[in-house]
Formats: structure tokens, C-alpha cells, sequence
């Protein structure tokens, strides 16, 4: 089961306000690898490099720009032999849904620009109200981050535009959970028999039902199958 806080985190690192689009996106990711029972974060500079698509450096300069903001704390970590290892990242996110402050103007869960209406706690954090209405968002990054994770990747500018129609209707993060989740469920599975992201989200196939296959599920069922084939 996929741990239920790194998906609170990932929404408060979407809510982030005034970054940069690289560094929003190392951000998210790094919320992404959060552990909410133990609090780890320890991506490599690697697999980061991979998953937003940067250089080394790019991952390097992004953070150190992310700490300069306040929103993360990176410490060093090293193996038993005191070799290097990847370092740790404590996230400085806070969770807005308690503050007071009101946001006007938000009848959509989803908005491209928040100009004047929004009233900051600090530089780095956008607020919502307390009445549970949900974060603006910007919707050109977070449909990056939507891209990276949806696994047949076609027709791009097509799934920017049906992903700005379903941000206007649906929560941001019920959209990206479903896809990380369907991601996962069609792990290997042949590209074309995976629709294209725009018909993924044009059928609002986020709120379906996911099917998952394990390894030893598969293998059951094929001794299974071989059992009965054995005895015609």
C-alpha cells in the first residue's frame, strides 16, 4: 500500500508558490520519496536526474536553491565503511489547511495564475482557507509532473489541454494519484495497449478500479493453468 503522506506531501510541495518550474519539480519529487512513518528522503542525485529529467548538476543546483528557500534541509549521510551514500532531505513543507488566512476567487480546484487574490503566510508557501477549499495550483507544472508519471507519453499537447479541462473540475491530487497508481498497475504491459494520456484523462479513467498483478499471483496462476492442462 503507497504510503498515504508522501501523497500530502507531493500536494504541499504542488502548492508552492514563486519556484522556479525546475526547482518545483525536483521538489516534487523529492516529496514523492518521502516515508511520512519514518520521515525519511534520500533519493540519489540520479534517480532524481532520471525521474525530472535534468542533469546531475541540474539536480545539484536545484536543491541548493530549494534550501536557500527554506523548503528542505539536506544532511550527509555515509555507509558503515564511511564511504558516501545519497544524502538525507528533510522537508520544511507546512500543512496550510490549518491556517486562517482566506484565498478569494476560488471556485475551481485548479487555476493557471493567482495574481492579487492570494494572501501569503510567507515567500515560499501559498495559503488556503479554512473551509477546506483547495490549493492553486499551477497547472503547466503539475501537468509535467502528471507527464512524467503517465506511462505512454503521445500526443502531449493534446493531454496539456484535456489536463487543464480536468483540473477545473476535479481535485489535482485524486488525478495524480490515479495515474501513479495506474502507472504501477500496467508496469510492463505493451505501450499500445495503454491509452493515450489525453483519453486517460478525457474518461476520467483516474477513478477507476486498478487491478494489480503480482509476481506470485502471475506465478500461481500459471501452475495452476498447467495443472488442468495436465490432466487432458
Amino acid at each position: 500500500m503507497e504510503d498515504k503522506m508522501s501523497h500530502k506531501m507531493t500536494a504541499l510541495a504542488m502548492e508552492q508558490k514563486g519556484l522556479k518550474p525546475s526547482a518545483k519539480i525536483v521538489l516534487y519529487w523529492l516529496a514523492d520519496h518521502h516515508n511520512g512513518e519514518t520521515g525519511d528522503c534520500f533519493p540519489s542525485h540520479k534517480r532524481l536526474a532520471d525521474l525530472c529529467e535534468m542533469s546531475r548538476q541540474s539536480i545539484i543546483n536545484n536543491i541548493k536553491y530549494l534550501e536557500d528557500a527554506g523548503l528542505i534541509r539536506k544532511s550527509s549521510r555515509v555507509r558503515d565503511n564511511n564511504s558516501k551514500t545519497a544524502n538525507a532531505y528533510e522537508l520544511l513543507l507546512s500543512d496550510l489547511s490549518t491556517s486562517p488566512t482566506h484565498v478569494k476567487n476560488l471556485d475551481n480546484p485548479c487555476q493557471k495564475s493567482v495574481h492579487g487574490d492570494v494572501k501569503k503566510l510567507d515567500n515560499h508557501n501559498l495559503v488556503i482557507n479554512n473551509l477546506g477549499i483547495e490549493p492553486v495550483y499551477s497547472v503547466a507544472i503539475a501537468f509535467e509532473a502528471f507527464w512524467k508519471i503517465y506511462p505512454r507519453k503521445v500526443k502531449k499537447a493534446v493531454a496539456k489541454e484535456q489536463f487543464s479541462k480536468a483540473c477545473q473540475k476535479h481535485k489535482l491530487q485524486e488525478i495524480m494519484d490515479g495515474a501513479k497508481e495506474y502507472a504501477q498497475s500496467v508496469e510492463g504491459k505493451d505501450k499500445k495497449y495503454i491509452p493515450h494520456p489525453n483519453k486517460w484523462l478525457k474518461d476520467e479513467r483516474w477513478s477507476d478500479e486498478v487491478e494489480h498483478h503480482s509476481k506470485q499471483v502471475d506465478a500461481e496462476f500459471r501452475g495452476m493453468v498447467n495443472d488442468i492442462a495436465g490432466n487432458f
